[in-house]
C-alpha cells in the first residue's frame, strides 16, 4: 500500500529539505521503498545522503509550505541509530516537522535506478510518535485537493483551476479549522500572485 506524507532530507550544508512522498509500505510499516522521480532534489540529497524522515501529518500546513517551497517549521536533533555496515550505534542528525503525529527515521539501503521513478528500499532506523492522529475533514481535503492542483499549474488551463478553487473552499469554508484557514490563504495567495 501506499502511505501519503512528508519526506525530510538534508541537503549538502546541513540545511533541510521538505518535500510530499507516497512510499510503498507493508501494512507493519516494517518494509519501505521510496520512489523519487531522478530529476527530483530529494533523488539528489537521498543519492548522497541515505538518511530521511518520513511523517504522517494531519497538518495540512507543512503540506502545503512544503509543495509551494516555503519555509517548514523543522527541529534538527541527533538521535542513536544501528547504521549499515556499523557494529556501534552512531548519532545521526535529521530534521523532524513538530506538528507531525508520527516519525520514521530511515536508512535507505539499496537503490534501483533503471527508470525515471527509481526505487529506493528503505528500513526503519528510529520511529517516535509526537501525538494522536486526529484525522481528516472536508477542508483538509480540499486544502491538499488544491495544493495538488498548485503544484499543476503549469498544466492546465487557468479557468479549470479557478471552477476547482471555487468548489473546493465551500469545503473550507464550512469545516476548517484555524489551520486549514491558515493553509488556505497560503495557497490563496499563491494563486493570485501566479
Amino acid at each position: 500500500m501506499i502511505i501519503e506524507g512528508l519526506l525530510t532530507t538534508t541537503d549538502e550544508h546541513g540545511g533541510p529539505h521538505v518535500a510530499p512522498m507516497g512510499p510503498v509500505v507493508d501494512a507493519e510499516l516494517t518494509t519501505w521503498t521510496l520512489r523519487p522521480f531522478a530529476s527530483s532534489t530529494t533523488y539528489r540529497l537521498l543519492r548522497a545522503n541515505p538518511h530521511c524522515v518520513f511523517h504522517v501529518v494531519d497538518d495540512v500546513v507543512p503540506i502545503v509550505e512544503s509543495a509551494l517551497d516555503m519555509a517548514t517549521s523543522l527541529s534538527f536533533a541527533a538521535y542513536s541509530a544501528n547504521v549499515e555496515g556499523e557494529l556501534e550505534e552512531t548519532r545521526v542528525a535529521v530534521w523532524t516537522i513538530p506538528t507531525a503525529c508520527h516519525w520514521y527515521h530511515l536508512e535507505v539501503t539499496a537503490w534501483d535506478v533503471s527508470q525515471e521513478r527509481s526505487q529506493a528500499t528503505a528500513r526503519v532506523l528510529e520511529q517516535r510518535v509526537l501525538r494522536p492522529f486526529w484525522g481528516w475533514n472536508r477542508a483538509k481535503h480540499a486544502v491538499l485537493e488544491a495544493t495538488i492542483l498548485a503544484t499543476r499549474l503549469h498544466l492546465a488551463d487557468r479557468k479549470s483551476i479557478d471552477e476547482d478553487l471555487a468548489r473546493l473552499e465551500s469545503a473550507v469554508t464550512k469545516t476548517a479549522g484555524p489551520r486549514e484557514l491558515l493553509a488556505w490563504r497560503l495557497l490563496h495567495d499563491f494563486f493570485a500572485s501566479h
